[in-house]
């Protein structure tokens, strides 16, 4: 998706709608994000004299991986980012510097499409595992209880241990 600077009317919001598409080799090593099926972009963007200020929103079909079962389910994620440019970088660092007259908001789409991506994805009906081999999960007061129930002694020896100062 690019912006075409010159094109942008001054004070007045410049809209643009895209159907984007990505390529499935950069989803191999991206977990738990597998596939993007599709992928919708507004973009608003205004400019007040060099700024440029863009709100990007995003709705996308994508396969992930469940964190509970590990196997690949589809779900639609979203989200919305705003971004400020300007030809030349300030002190703020807010503001991202963009050179020409075309602002590439590529890498900013996909940077919004993995931040909007759940850490741990859970595919619909999928139950937290109760056990396996070498854990078990327990909840907060199961694991309080389980604490409160055992004693180990093994260290009762080291309270009469003076040490020297």
């Amino acid at each position: 998706m690019k912006l075409d600077v010159l094109k942008l009317p001054y004070t007045k919001v410049y809209s643009l709608s895209e159907d984007l598409s990505f390529d499935p080799e950069v989803f191999k090593c991206h977990n738990p994000l597998r596939e993007v099926i599709s992928c919708h972009c507004e973009l608003k963007a205004q400019r007040f004299e060099e700024f440029i200020y863009v709100t990007l929103s995003i709705r996308a079909k994508v396969v992930l991986q469940c964190s509970y079962t590990l196997k690949d389910f589809e779900t639609t994620i979203s989200g919305v980012d705003e971004l400020h440019f300007a030809p030349s970088k300030d002190e703020d660092e807010d503001i991202i510097e963009y050179k020409g007259n075309t602002i590439d908001l590529d890498p900013y789409v996909f940077n919004l499409l993995s931040a909007s991506v759940p850490l741990s994805p859970k595919a619909p009906n999928a139950k937290t595992p109760k056990f396996g081999n070498g854990y078990r999960v327990l909840s907060e007061e199961e694991l309080a209880k389980e604490k409160e129930g055992s004693y180990n002694s093994q260290f009762d020896a080291l309270k009469d241990l003076e040490f020297d100062e």
